[in-house]
C-alpha cells in the first residue's frame, strides 16, 4: 500500500507574490501606452464620421434625385444630413431643414473631438448627381491639439488627407 504526502502539489506563496508582482509592474509599463493612444485613435474616429457624413449625403442625393444638405455644426460638435426638397412646406434647396423635410442621419463628434468651422462655410448642398455647391477642407481636432482634415472634391469624392 502506497501512502501520498499531502501537501506536495499546487504553488507556494512566495510564487503566487512573484506571479502577481510581475503582472503588477508589466501592467504598469502597459497602461501609459495604452491611454497615451487613445487621443489618436479618437482623432481617426472623429474624421471617419465626418468622411461617412459627406459620402451619405453625396449617395442619398444620388440615390434619392434630390438635393441634399450636410450641415456642420462646430459649437456642438454635430453634422446632420437632411433631404432639401421643401416638403411639408419647407424651401427647397436653401441649405436648412424646415417644414418636414426629412433628416436621413444625425452624428455627433466622439468625445474629446472638436469639429473645426469648415473652409467653404456650414453648409454643402449635393444636387441629384451628388456634385457640391461647394468643396475644400474640414478638419477635426482632438485634446493634444493634433488635426486631421477631408478635402472634398469638386467631383463630391472626398478623402482623408
Amino acid at each position: 500500500m502506497k501512502h501520498h504526502s499531502i501537501g506536495t502539489t499546487g504553488f507556494s506563496i512566495v510564487e503566487l507574490l512573484v506571479v502577481i508582482a510581475i503582472i503588477g509592474i508589466l501592467a504598469s509599463l502597459a497602461i501609459p501606452n495604452f491611454i497615451s493612444s487613445i487621443p489618436k485613435y479618437s482623432l481617426g474616429s472623429g474624421a471617419r464620421e465626418l468622411l461617412s457624413a459627406m459620402q451619405l449625403a453625396r449617395m442619398t442625393a444620388i440615390k434619392e434625385n434630390s438635393n441634399v444638405a450636410l450641415s456642420f455644426d462646430p459649437v456642438t460638435g454635430s453634422l446632420t444630413v437632411h433631404v432639401d426638397n421643401g416638403e411639408g412646406g419647407g424651401t427647397a434647396d436653401d441649405k436648412v431643414r424646415n417644414g418636414a423635410e426629412r433628416l436621413i442621419k444625425f452624428y455627433q463628434m466622439p468625445s474629446g473631438i472638436e469639429l473645426l468651422s469648415p473652409s467653404f462655410g456650414q453648409v454643402i448642398l449635393f444636387n441629384n448627381r451628388g456634385i457640391p455647391d461647394v468643396n475644400g477642407d474640414a478638419s477635426v481636432r482632438n485634446k493634444l491639439s493634433k488635426t486631421s482634415t477631408i478635402r472634398l472634391l469638386a467631383s463630391g469624392h472626398a478623402r482623408i488627407q
